[in-house]
């Protein structure tokens, strides 16, 4: 097989010049070649048999469409029937038309009104100009309804509802809480429609669950209809996210138009950065537009100064959460018009922002689902012209597996998708402004909502009258100061002088805004010289761009057991899911060459930075396993065992359950204790659904830690990035004996949480 895929890589790299000069640099190696060829979906009816306008249907025409694709005439007729319906297929097939066309026959047959919801307000507005080329040609009015409509605007919206409003969940939110003419717009609309809805997974989704809810009280009637890129569970997930029970699957096609080769590297004599920045360069120097995609903004950061050193950053920019809204729209229309050829992103551009003609897609980071990573390829060749994408390897368990392993990368399925709408601090939060908004009545929720109002009750933010459930003058206040629904609890300014240039939530923010770290932001270096978590503020000051030094938090998470959700085992293994508090404290820091890793320096602090949240995970009681015959040697051996096994089952859960780098924690003992927690207060799911593929998670583990050819521990197998005590105590060879008894089934039992001891 391996003989099989060097033929191949071969026979690419003599036919196409791209690949050619890639596989020409002797500091990468192309370990696969992937094609995707370009497939037409099967026809339909033609579009002059639709119910829709004749100028309608001539502006279709002009545009080269004279018939519908089989998925957009199922869609158009579950529609136009009243079906709740998910319309599933591949990027660049024609999504929007299949969900838009018959809204538009329901406008004008029944004089039916429907929002579109978008997961972002950049997104919404960029499909609005996509939409307009239709509405311009019938009497069919379309508004946006987001932070930028003006006054004026928002009060005509109000007096004479649009047939179509396009918004966003964040704005709907808000209005609902604070604008009382917009909860009686609601009445006018019968249908919603959610784009990108394989967006709405892990804490975003469970407050679009709930904002969902929130509208419904609302309206008169209400269809749902949604449309998304390949998931795993398409049904299921719209069930629990809509809170419906009906829902019709419409499957399109999952190919694209242009043929798309997609290159799988293993960096050899640089870091998969260096590499991800190589790859930019070779992009500039051909002309070639790119997309380099990094799952966190620190990776971002780091290419850019790569990049920067390199000498050709004036083509390349960074766009991420957390830059003003300026920055990013100059970034990019600069990309679209061709005064930046690379874009180094997170997930920020893994919708469908219309950034131009994007030619290839470099993945620095292995995205953290399938599905993601072909949402993200889907961003390239969407002229019908021949992309790239590469995949690029580093020191991590999973390109260890896929180094090993190439053709698996490429014969993966889409993953499920999660939802965990029963998360307390969640549901408190928008119970409230339930009762905020208008009175609830007892029985007219779920159970597990009522019970959340009897909560508030308790608390003296909601009172009992009647059969209602009605915001108290304390509940009030609290709701008037409530805003937004992205994440969970509280969020650190990062404040330059008087300027607030950015924002970090918690707990993360505590890890990478303590005192003396260093933090790059939009291609800059700053250093926070003061943490002040009374305000919720990281004061920093500017450091010359080529500053050469980076900072790792040292920490440790202390657990307590709160609930014990549910109960069972892993082959003979006991677990145990459970409400867990946190308490996250930030005792130093360490200070590294950037580059080459280097530590300069090992700091601790006077005052420790702490943060306590409430969240949902798995305590897994491993068997107990000796090493030495000497308790003084052996407790350290454990140590090393449980440690490595927490990290190795971490970083191919989130890869397996299609979670990100940060969703998850861990805490290890030498006593066997291994827990896994969600890293958002009050739960996301993500540890739940590693314990649903647990059996995979730990085949490829133990696959990961026994092909490594380290000598204890290396990056490639149990080293995170993100650990607490910066990769101490770690043993693969210990590690393998810990997953190995549990795959076996060596039995084991329940017993108490120890004090102290914990690795991180």
């Amino acid at each position: 097989m391996i003989r099989g895929d060097r033929l191949t890589v071969a026979k690419y790299m003599l036919e196409d010049e791209f690949i050619g000069e890639l596989g020409s640099d002797r500091a990468r190696m192309i370990l696969y070649v992937h094609e995707d060829k370009p497939s037409e979906p099967s026809y339909g009816p033609p579009i002059d048999s639709l119910d829709l306008p004749k100028e309608l249907i001539d502006k279709l025409r002009s545009f080269g469409i004279d018939r519908l694709y089989d998925f957009q005439w199922e869609a158009y007729q579950s529609i136009i029937n009243g079906n709740n319906t998910v319309i599933m297929a591949g990027t660049g097939v024609g999504k929007t038309e299949a969900f838009l066309l018959p809204l538009i026959t329901m406008i004008g047959r029944e004089g039916i009104k429907a929002m579109i919801m978008y997961p972002t307000k950049a997104l919404a507005r960029d499909q609005l100009l996509r939409m307009q080329r239709y509405f311009t040609a019938i009497n069919v009015s379309v508004m946006p309804y987001d932070g930028d409509t003006p006054s004026d605007i928002r009060s005509k919206i109000y007096s004479s509802p649009p047939d179509i409003l396009i918004t966003n969940p964040d704005m709907v939110s808000e209005a609902l809480t604070h604008v009382g003419k917009f909860r009686d717009l609601l009445r006018n609309y019968g249908v919603v429609v959610l784009d990108d809805f394989h967006v709405y997974n892990g804490v975003f989704g469970a407050h679009v669950h709930y904002v969902l809810k929130r509208m419904r009280r609302f309206m008169r009637n209400y269809q749902f209809v949604v449309s998304t890129a390949t998931v795993g569970n398409p049904v299921d997930f719209a069930r629990e996210l809509l809170g419906v029970d009906d829902v019709r699957l419409i499957r399109g096609p999952e190919g694209r138009r242009g043929l798309v080769r997609h290159v799988l590297v293993s960096p050899i004599s640089r870091g998969r950065l260096a590499e991800a920045a190589e790859l930019a360069r070779v992009c500039v120097r051909r002309g070639m537009k790119c997309l380099v995609f990094a799952d966190s903004h620190r990776f971002v950061e780091l290419i850019k100064r790569f990049v920067d050193k390199a000498g050709f950053g004036d083509r390349v920019r960074v766009h991420r959460a957390g830059l003003t809204i300026e920055e990013r729209h100059e970034v990019e229309d600069g990309f679209r018009e061709g005064r930046y050829l690379v874009l180094l992103t997170t997930p920020t551009l893994e919708m469908g922002i219309d950034v131009g003609d994007a030619d290839v897609a470099v993945m620095a980071t292995i995205p953290p689902s399938y599905s993601k990573y072909l949402q993200r390829s889907g961003r390239v060749g969407r002229r019908g012209q021949r992309a790239y994408v590469i995949q690029v390897l580093g020191d991590d368990p999973m390109s260890t597996y896929y180094s090993s392993n190439p053709r698996e990368f490429y014969m993966r399925k889409p993953e499920d998708l999660y939802v965990e709408w029963r998360n307390d601090e969640i549901a408190k939060r928008h119970c409230l402004l339930m009762a905020y908004e208008r009175p609830v009545r007892s029985s007219s929720v779920d159970l597990y909502c009522e019970e959340v109002l009897k909560s508030l009750v308790s608390e003296g933010l909601v009172e009992v009258r009647g059969n209602y459930y009605v915001v108290s003058s304390k509940g009030r206040e609290v709701a008037k100061a409530m805003h937004g629904i992205r994440g969970i609890g509280d969020v650190v300014k990062i404040v330059e002088g008087r300027r607030v240039i950015g924002h970090r939530e918690l707990p993360m923010a505590l890890r990478e805004l303590h005192d003396g770290a260093i933090y790059l932001h939009g291609g800059r270096v700053y250093e926070v010289y003061k943490l002040d978590l009374g305000s919720r503020t990281a004061h920093v000051r500017r450091l010359p761009n080529d500053y050469d030094l980076y900072t790792t938090a040292l920490y440790i998470s202390e657990p307590k057991i709160d609930e014990v959700l549910e109960e069972g085992f892993i082959k003979s293994v006991p677990y145990q899911y459970v409400r867990l508090t946190i308490k996250e404290v930030v005792h130093g820091y360490v200070v590294k060459r950037f580059g080459s890793g280097e530590v300069v320096e090992r700091r601790e602090f006077n005052e420790s930075f702490t943060y306590e949240f409430r969240t949902k995970g798995i305590i897994i009681y491993a068997p107990f396993i000796t090493f030495s015959p000497f308790e003084n040697v052996d407790v350290v051996e454990r140590g090393r065992a449980y440690h490595a096994a927490e990290h190795i089952m971490i970083m191919v859960g989130e890869n397996v359950v299609g979670a990100g780098p940060t969703d998850l924690g861990g805490i290890s003992y030498p006593t066997g204790h291994i827990i896994i927690y969600d890293s958002y207060p009050g739960g996301s799911g993500t540890a739940k659904m590693l314990l649903k593929n647990i059996d995979e998670v730990l085949k490829i583990s133990l696959n990961v830690l026994t092909h490594c050819t380290c000598i204890d521990g290396c990056p490639k197998c149990v080293y995170s990035p993100y650990c607490g005590n910066d990769n101490h105590y770690l043993s693969r060879r210990n590690a393998i004996r810990v997953i190995d008894a549990i795959i076996k089934g060596v039995s084991s039992r329940i017993t108490e949480l120890p004090n102290e001891g914990s690795y991180d």
